[in-house]
């Protein structure tokens, strides 16, 4: 039976980093790769954990084609520091974090139920005779610790409540429990995982983590919000593929605005037609046509047409307009001598 003990290592590092995890937009694949850091840094009583080849990042169950992208995302938003060797630290100053907090996130509802684990009811083991006094415990909270020690274990008797409602006993069917999850399922509400973009609608992508114009978006928003809003219309997932990841590269390398890509996806949600029940939207690239064209003729139709003014000398116009009189009055006097 596996026995953990404090004496054979720990993490030492403070609530306010796990506060700051725990409450940041991190995908599974970041959380694994920040896990694998702390563990080899500050697990070993270091600052800095040394990881030499980033196929080690397969021990968390990240491959990796995909450890230098999530990591180089983690530098970017200045989670971690990476020597670009082997080299890895954690960023302590959580408030240069460039990663944004989950919508559902409250600081006092979090900080009520530390509060509540803080009070609850203490349960002791007696071990000597002597009573043994500790100096302060792990929140800074000075609640005291009783111990009790009764020769014979106390039998609580559980009361059995009654049947639980919408249970088999009562007959309730399946597709009951299918509807209740599919209501109480998070992606059923579209504001739950994505946040609509307030921007410029004209922003581009800039290659620079700060960007100067209000006409600009940095690649980080840019990603999160195709991602997020891909991931929102598809309905399930929790992260995008590689492949997708390749076409959102792909937009920002045409420099196709943020707003473009994101009604070129739900015009290819909303015009899709499935051919059976299995037919679906399977990747990104499938918007991308129809993120192209609208792209296009949102470019065309922001041309303005110049009229082309007329150069000809004013000689040249005026000789015209007399052949064209004369072309007149002698078209007259034809017809006057056919009667007409």
């Amino acid at each position: 039976m596996a026995s953990p003990q404090l004496g054979n290592g720990y993490i030492g590092i403070a609530n306010e980093i796990w506060d700051e995890i725990i409450s940041r937009k991190f995908t599974e694949r970041q959380q694994k790769i920040l896990k694998l850091v702390l563990r080899l840094s500050y697990g070993c009583q270091k600052k800095e954990a040394v990881i030499p080849l980033l196929k080690h990042f397969e021990l968390c169950g990240v491959r990796i084609q995909d450890a230098k992208k999530e990591i180089v995302y983690l530098q970017q938003c200045k989670v971690i520091m990476w020597d670009g060797n082997q080299v890895y630290s954690l960023n302590k100053n959580y408030d240069e974090w460039r990663v944004n907090l989950v919508k559902e996130w409250d600081k006092d509802k979090f900080s009520e139920l530390i509060s509540i684990n803080l009070s609850a009811k203490k349960v002791t083991k007696s071990v000597t005779e002597k009573e043994q006094k500790h100096a302060g415990s792990y929140e800074k909270c000075n609640s005291e610790v009783t111990k009790s020690v009764t020769d014979e274990l106390r039998k609580v008797e559980v009361e059995e409540g009654p049947i639980p409602c919408g249970s088999k006993s009562e007959g309730t069917s399946k597709d009951m429990f299918k509807d209740s999850i599919k209501v109480s399922c998070c992606l059923s509400d579209p504001d739950s995982v994505f946040e609509p973009y307030k921007g410029n609608p004209d922003s581009v992508p800039n290659p620079e983590a700060d960007t100067g114009s209000d006409q600009e978006v940095s690649q980080i928003d840019y990603r999160n919000q195709v991602a997020a809003r891909y991931l929102q219309r598809r309905g399930k997932g929790l992260e995008i593929s590689f492949n997708d990841e390749e076409t959102v590269t792909q937009f920002m390398a045409e420099r196709i605005p943020l707003q473009t890509v994101i009604d070129g996806i739900d015009q290819a949600f909303n015009n899709f037609r499935p051919k059976n029940k299995w037919d679906q939207i399977r990747n990104l690239s499938y918007c991308a046509t129809v993120v192209y064209s609208l792209h296009a003729k949102r470019e065309n139709s922001n041309q303005v047409v110049v009229p082309v003014p007329d150069t000809r000398p004013e000689e040249e116009s005026s000789e015209a307009s007399v052949t064209e009189n004369d072309l007149k009055e002698m078209l007259a006097a034809l017809r006057s001598k056919q009667g007409v």
